[in-house]
């Protein structure tokens, strides 16, 4: 399968909704539906995932407090808050932008490694739409994970 210009395509749909929309990017994510053989893009503003991860700690201290109380220090460790950013892509601001259909074909780690070198590619458009382009961060799935790779823009030094 060739999947470049695909992802090329994906891409530029959804940051051409992106600009439109004038949604101050904060994570950028593409993602592969697994179940459904479909790419999209997701968005996430800063105060969005501020406002999950303030859910998501909320929820975990409960649980946290209970195993400490009785004392189960393995259960615990179970219900870490979150300390930096929300990566849960249903969250986000905006969710399967360009959704496309993939075509039939096997998706291996040369597909992944396509989908982050993709992503990679517009790197400079995305931090040129973003309000603090240092703290922006990217992300794409993986084999078995929604969310396998994360790193920050080159440039941002």
């Amino acid at each position: 399968m060739e999947t470049a210009p695909l992802l090329a395509a994906v891409l530029e749909i959804a940051l051409r909704d992106i600009e439109a929309r004038q949604l101050p990017v904060y994570t950028f994510a593409l993602y592969h539906d697994h179940e459904s053989q479909a790419i999209s893009v997701c968005v996430d503003t800063e105060e969005g995932s501020a406002r999950t991860v303030a859910a998501i700690n909320r929820y975990n201290a409960g649980y946290f407090a209970k195993a400490i109380a009785g004392g189960d220090l393995k259960g615990a460790g179970l219900w870490h808050a979150n300390i930096g950013r929300s990566l849960s892509l249903g969250d986000f601001a905006l969710v399967n932008a360009a959704r496309t259909p993939l075509p039939p074909g096997v998706i291996d780690d040369e597909f992944y490694l396509a989908m982050v070198r993709a992503v990679m590619s517009v790197e400079d458009r995305v931090s040129a739409i973003s309000p603090h382009p240092e703290r922006l961060l990217f992300a794409c799935s993986g084999t078995n994970d929604e969310v396998a790779y994360v790193w920050s823009a080159q440039s941002s030094g």
